[in-house]
């Protein structure tokens, strides 16, 4: 007899509302704060200075944000988080709409976003393993895959219409968004999962850094991150010369660029199924190599509908691989160490994002977009032969051995304190991501 379809629960339905609104205007403002910024100055390199904070802040506070989601109270974090968020476009709505905003404020205020966004994210992870059970973490996981990838496609559109009225709008917009993700907050229980000791700031961060390094299978994804992040960000300036070549002009540009959400979209809804039946490594090693021969196929096909598909099907390996990995890095990772060594990983992977474009774009004019598409395909292919043997059966389930005492013993207290549902331990077998 088929076994009802479990609940993923009130608790984490809240965290997703309020994070999910938050989202939509995230990316609304992301498209904002540079144009406005042009806008005001008159001059391109604003524009750019004002995304580059944006990115900056991301970066910057990454590692610390990890101490705070391990150390403290996290619906006190997610309050203060979008309250500050909140605070900050407002400001810029009030600012914008009398005529007064400085390129300095605007500065100033991506760099507050992109620190605020990156404070929230191990927040949010450390919460969501403790509001939702191990063996539903997949699920959970893909629906905040999916809600990034919706986000990115909602949300410029929400840009698009606003910006024509007032640019004050878009900032009164997220503002309101950031509300909504304060008041879903206010309305979760507290004490979300342990709390770190008191340890010196330094030292705590070092030591997500190395729980991180010591273990092959999270050192692997860190890698894998890295590695997808830079040549998926350099991958629109290939689209953009590419149409350009070409001559399929910039409503090419607008489908192959749109094929990125839909891709995503796309993986986000069949990232939990092959987190549930496959072993880690085999997942994450097919995912990588689907993305190795899309980007081969792109380097190929001459038709904007034929790169437009190929395009597709490699982003939709990511929210793929991001499932299966966070899922098994959060059944492997002690709980007090949950977010700094979720800080960790995505430090990792996203420090070096910001010089894909650059490369491509280098590459690209020395070499060719042919090549540079193709050595780009031949490294992801390097990345998930390395990832079949790095991430093996054996290799995870000696891993989640270690942990799973640890983690068993938190569900059992957590469901004390009503936390989560008892349920009872999992097997190495049953865990896989």
């Amino acid at each position: 007899m088929k076994q009802p379809k479990q609940k993923l629960g009130r608790r984490f339905w809240l965290l997703f509302s309020g994070e999910a609104a938050s989202a939509v205007g995230t990316a609304a403002s992301v498209i904002a704060l540079p144009m406005v910024a042009y806008q005001v100055s008159g001059d391109v390199r604003h524009a750019g200075f004002t995304s580059t904070a944006l990115s900056l802040g991301i970066v910057v506070a990454r590692l610390p944000a990890g101490v705070l989601a391990d150390r403290y109270e996290r619906r006190t974090l997610l309050l203060l988080g979008n309250a500050v968020g909140a605070l900050v476009l407002g400001t810029l709505a009030v600012l914008r709409a009398a005529g007064s905003v400085h390129p300095g404020a605007l500065l100033a205020a991506a760099f507050l976003l992109g620190a605020v966004g990156s404070t929230l994210a191990p927040v949010e992870n450390v919460a969501v393993r403790t509001f939702v059970r191990a063996d539903l973490l997949p699920r959970a996981l893909a629906l905040i895959q999916s809600r990034a990838a919706l986000a990115l496609i909602v949300g410029p559109l929400v840009a698009g219409v606003l910006l024509k009225a007032n640019a004050a709008w878009v900032f009164a917009a997220d503002a309101l968004t950031y509300l909504t993700a304060a008041c879903c907050a206010f309305l979760l229980p507290a004490k979300a999962g342990p709390t770190g000791g008191q340890q010196p700031a330094l030292r705590a961060v070092t030591e997500g850094l190395r729980f991180l390094w010591r273990s092959p299978f999270l050192r692997y994804g860190a890698l894998n991150a890295t590695v997808l992040n830079l040549v998926f960000n350099g991958l629109l300036i290939v689209v953009i010369a590419s149409c350009d070549r070409t001559g399929a002009g910039s409503v090419a540009v607008g489908v192959q660029t749109a094929c990125f959400g839909a891709g995503a979209v796309a993986g986000s809804l069949i990232a939990a199924p092959v987190a549930r039946r496959l072993p880690a490594g085999r997942g994450i090693a097919l995912a990588t190599a689907v993305i190795a021969l899309a980007l081969l196929g792109f380097a190929t096909v001459r038709s904007t509908w034929g790169a437009a598909l190929m395009l597709a099907i490699a982003t939709a390996g990511g929210p793929v691989i991001t499932v299966v990995l966070s899922s098994m890095q959060m059944r492997i990772t002690p709980p007090q160490l949950q977010g700094r060594v979720h800080s960790a990983s995505g430090f990792l992977s996203q420090a070096v994002a910001p010089l894909g474009p650059t490369l491509a774009g280098a590459s690209a004019h020395a070499f060719g977009l042919g090549p540079t598409v193709t050595a780009a395909a031949a490294l992801v292919v390097l990345l998930a032969v390395v990832g079949w043997f790095t991430t093996a059966r054996r290799t995870v389930a000696a891993e989640a051995q270690q942990s799973l005492d640890a983690q068993v013993a938190t569900d059992a207290q957590e469901a004390r304190v009503g936390e989560v549902p008892p349920v009872e331990a999992p097997t190495v077998e049953a865990s896989r991501g």
